[in-house]
């Protein structure tokens, strides 16, 4: 397996489930920086992301659609079929993150967060 690393927002709520005697958090990340094309609309390369353990449930209360996250782990490319026919996910799997900015609320400010 290769090991990965990347930087992106979260696409989904993250999703914490039983997996034995353990828990398994699952969620998307989409990485866009590297991509070039160009008319300048850039699709982004989505990842599924498993966190396991202790790391999970600490994560599942902090982490939500939209926080910006660093993401290390295995990548493991999978087949699937679904409404469209076949196609291919890339997964990252036991994988370590890290909150790089949280989701912030909209401001009724009409600078936003200028500091001046």
């Amino acid at each position: 397996m290769a090991s990965i690393s990347i930087c992106g927002n979260i696409g989904r709520d993250p999703e914490l489930k039983a997996a034995g005697t353990s828990q398994v958090l699952s969620f998307s990340v989409a990485d866009s920086e590297y991509i070039y094309v160009k008319n300048g609309e850039a699709e982004g390369q989505w990842y599924t992301v498993e966190v396991w353990g202790k790391s999970a449930e600490r994560l599942a209360s902090i982490l939500q659609k939209g926080t910006k996250v660093a993401v290390y782990g295995q990548l493991v490319q999978r087949s699937y079929e679904g409404k469209n026919g076949k196609g291919k996910s890339l997964d990252v799997k036991d994988a370590r993150v890290q909150i790089v900015s949280k989701k912030e609320a909209p401001s009724d400010d009409a600078f936003g967060s200028a500091p001046f």
